[in-house]
């Protein structure tokens, strides 16, 4: 029943009767060995190429019930090809080794190197009483392979398949501004590595904001993987205390063997949006009031910005208008966008009222410091008003009784929403007259033309004009609506001169009245305005109330007048004399200009 040999004794007495002598009986019995060897793992071992990895029991391991394993033997039938075995630091020399050895950590195998992608060596199992041994439930005495793997070693650097500057600004719920940095702008790739094993290490980093993990909100100051990049989790704060518009990074992609790619540089990119200043001033009647949103730094990419207005004491509906839509598009390569506000002009005297408009909500952009701008309407006392700021950007000049919104030199400006669109002609050194834009009269004699006056003629009250521009000598006057007109000389007596403007049909605006200043113009050359042959078209037809009335027809460059019944081409021989002269001016704007008039020609309108 023993299992080891187990020194046996027995004690007895002898006695004869006369003389006791105590004995001791010994009995040795010696163990048999009848149980096989079990190879139990033969697992193998992995390495890379030209390492060196130590043989452990999860690899390599030999059990019997009935041996110890200093007695459990390992006998090397063929030792390896492409490696050597070591035994307790040394070469193996006795080609043998035990499986005490093993669980020792005492064997190991280092590959030479080269190209070659496995090794292996073969044993056989010696309890040192039985032969042969078990593997996988049969008794053999052939000796088993023990297989080695070779990794070739990774000697290729990860590559960047994609590196474009990030420019795609959002706007995060806690206000901030930040561009994620994705695997659409940064992707490194590697066939022997996978992503998260491809490392970004910051060799320098932004100079501007910093990065972020999304996922655990800590700052990332060293590197990233490229699973990073693909769960997009890593984001680039911007700094909105900073006037800057663009930042960058250097990185260089590494993979766990050491190889590591040519530094790169990651430029980011964005823009900022503002109002180009921050106050203005304009008069009630100044009819249209256009803002200037700018947008600044990268403009490759579209933007967008909304608009929300704070009446304050003005009043949206009464003071002023704007436009439904509150949003703002910026177009690839667009860096000013205006905005128009009609200024409503009631005509009743009241104090200066104000209103802010303030930029929100970007999208793809970042707003920058002049996020509000607040509008002063002064009141035109009078029909006089003295601004600061005015929707061009340029200061009112006051003529006599009044300030009013100028154009500057050789601009238009067109007012969208129902209003009307304003052009403007400038008059040349030629000696004809300008009534209308294309209207062009016989040149006359410039001495009299200091004793002329434009004056209007039916109820007895005046119009403003919508804008007096003086150009060098000239002055000229834009009227809108219609209104009927006569020119008087001021030699005439006193009652005589007082001027009127009737005012015909205006619908969509209410105007003030005023006496016309004296015209001091030159004349404007008949070349800027062609003729085109079309027919005439006439705001109003002819009846017996309006009997009289003249209108400039553009189309033709002729004047017609109603005679009651149907609109007749007028001429200077069909005037009657002392009859006052009346023009139908367009209701869509009106230029008239006073020029020099030629006293023959005088003689016959008066």
């Amino acid at each position: 029943m023993l299992k080891a040999a187990l020194p046996l004794f027995a004690r007895f007495i002898i006695s004869n009767g006369l003389q006791t002598k105590h004995g001791v009986f010994e009995i040795i019995l010696e163990t048999v060995d009848k149980a096989l060897p079990v190879v139990t793992r033969n697992k193998g071992l992995r390495l890379a190429e030209g390492a060196m990895s130590l043989l452990s029991p999860d690899q390599l391991q030999v059990t019997d019930p009935d041996t110890s394993a200093e007695n459990l033997t390992f006998i090397l039938d063929q030792l390896p090809q492409h490696g050597k075995l070591y035994l307790r630091g040394s070469v193996l020399i006795q080609l043998n080794f035990t499986q005490q050895d093993v669980d020792s950590r005492k064997v190991a195998y280092q590959h030479s190197g080269g190209h070659s992608h496995t090794d292996c060596f073969t044993f056989v199992v010696t309890d040192r009483t039985n032969r042969g041994f078990v593997v996988d439930g049969r008794v053999q005495e052939e000796p088993v392979s023990f297989t080695i793997q070779v990794d070739q070693l990774d000697k290729t650097a990860p590559r960047i398949t994609h590196l474009h500057f990030p420019s795609q600004v959002s706007l995060l719920k806690n206000g901030c501004y930040g561009i994620y940095i994705t695997s659409h702008v940064l992707k490194a790739s590697d066939p022997d590595t996978e992503d998260d094993e491809i490392i970004f290490k910051i060799l320098r980093g932004p100079l501007y904001g910093h990065l972020e993990n999304t996922t655990t909100g800590e700052f990332i100051h060293e590197k990233f993987s490229q699973k990073d990049l693909n769960s997009k989790t890593i984001l680039y704060m911007i700094n909105p205390s900073l006037e800057v518009n663009s930042d960058f990074m250097e990185l260089q992609v590494t993979d766990p063997t050491g190889n590591s790619a040519t530094p790169q540089i990651l430029e980011l990119k964005w823009s900022h949006i503002e109002w180009s200043q921050s106050e203005y001033e304009v008069c009630e009647n100044v009819g249209m009031l256009t803002l200037e949103v700018t947008r600044r730094g990268y403009s490759m990419d579209s933007a967008f910005v909304s608009i929300k207005v704070n009446q304050v004491s003005a009043t949206v509906g009464k003071d002023f208008t704007v436009t439904p839509s509150k949003l703002i598009q910026f177009d690839p390569g667009m860096s000013t966008k205006m905005w128009n506000i009609a200024i409503t002009y009631d005509g009743l005297e009241e104090d200066d009222e104000v209103f802010e408009v303030i930029l929100n909500s970007p999208v793809n952009a970042v707003l920058g410091t002049k996020t509000k701008a607040a509008v002063k309407i002064l009141d035109s006392k009078g029909g006089q008003c003295l601004t600061s700021y005015s929707s061009n950007h340029s200061q009112h000049k006051a003529w006599e009784k009044g300030v009013w919104p100028l154009l500057p030199s050789g601009s238009s400006s067109s007012i969208s929403g129902g209003f009307p669109h304003l052009e403007r002609r400038y008059p040349s050194s030629s000696q004809q007259l300008v009534v209308t834009k294309g209207s062009t009269l016989r040149s006359f004699d410039a001495a009299v033309l200091s004793q002329r006056k434009l004056r209007t003629h039916g109820n007895g009250k005046a119009v403003l004009p919508s804008s007096v521009y003086k150009n060098g000598t000239d002055i000229i006057y834009n009227y809108h609506g219609v209104v009927s007109l006569r020119l008087e000389d001021d030699s005439f007596p006193t009652h005589k001169r007082k001027a009127t403007v009737s005012i015909l049909s205006q619908p969509h605006r209410t105007v003030k009245a005023a006496e016309l200043p004296l015209a001091e113009t030159e004349s404007t050359s008949a070349s800027h305005f062609p003729r085109q042959n079309q027919l005439p078209s006439f705001p109003k037809n002819c009846t017996v109330e309006i009997k009289g009335l003249l209108h400039f027809e553009e189309s033709n460059q002729k004047l017609y007048q109603c005679n009651g019944i149907a609109w007749k081409i007028w001429s200077p021989q069909t005037k009657t004399p002392g009859q006052p002269c009346h023009c139908i001016l367009q209701a869509t704007h009106a230029v008239v200009v006073a020029h020099q008039w030629k006293k023959t020609l005088l003689d016959r309108i008066e």
